[in-house]
Formats: structure tokens, C-alpha cells, sequence
């Protein structure tokens, strides 16, 4: 599997974008909305290094208490796969947990993502492309 991004949790993405900057980092996708997960997403790019900027935008969002708990800090792979269902079988096969549906990420040109977990690897990410 080919990595897309990395997520990386931020209280602010504006304060947060300009650490980036001064890395060499540069806006690859403004910052949008997703109504689904009540959190702004930015995608950064350095050279083939994209980085996923995700901000909770309250309490209610799924995304707070992981930022409550780690504070700015990067969580998740996200991974590019073909097939969804096949994918996601295959790693449950792996000891792999889903932690979100496959569901659709506006954010993400509307493609399908799902977030699993694994007691040795953490959160990861799949988008189907």
C-alpha cells in the first residue's frame, strides 16, 4: 500500500501551518470543513510528503479527545488502496480493528475512507482510489 498522508492533529491549523512553512511546507488543499467528523482538514506538501493538518472543532468531535489526550501531535497513516472491502477484510484478517466505517470524506475529493487500529501499529487510514 502506498502512503497518501500523514494526519496530524493540531489545536490550531493556523498556528500549526506555520511550523510547517518554515519546514518547507506548502498548501496543497486549503483549509475545508467536514460536517461528518466536525473538524477543518488542510493538506500540506513537501515534495512527495503530504501532511494532513485536522482540527477538532469541538467537544463533540471524534477527533477532541485524541487531541485532549496527545495534544499537536501526528496519529494516523493513511494509506491508498483500490478495493475498500477487500482491504479492509484483509487487515482485519491481520488483527486489525475497524474504528470507523467506510464511509465518504468530503474533505478528500468525497473518496471512501475508514480508520482502523492495531494494538502494535496504532490508527491507520484507508482511501480508495
Amino acid at each position: 500500500m502506498k502512503i497518501h498522508h500523514v494526519g496530524y492533529l493540531a489545536k490550531s491549523i493556523d498556528k500549526t501551518e506555520k511550523k510547517f512553512f518554515e519546514l518547507g511546507y506548502e498548501v496543497e488543499q486549503a483549509t475545508k470543513y467536514d460536517e461528518i467528523r466536525d473538524i477543518k482538514i488542510e493538506f500540506l506538501k513537501n515534495g512527495d510528503y503530504r501532511v494532513e493538518l485536522i482540527e477538532p472543532m469541538g467537544e463533540n468531535s471524534p477527533m477532541y479527545p485524541l487531541l485532549k489526550r496527545f495534544k499537536n501531535t501526528p496519529y494516523h497513516f493513511c494509506y491508498e488502496v483500490e478495493d475498500m472491502d477487500k482491504a479492509v477484510k484483509e487487515l482485519e484478517s491481520k488483527h486489525y480493528t475497524v474504528i470507523h466505517e467506510p464511509t465518504i470524506a468530503p474533505c478528500i475529493d468525497g473518496k471512501k475512507v475508514a480508520f482502523l487500529n492495531n494494538i502494535s501499529m496504532g490508527i491507520i487510514e484507508l482511501v480508495e482510489f
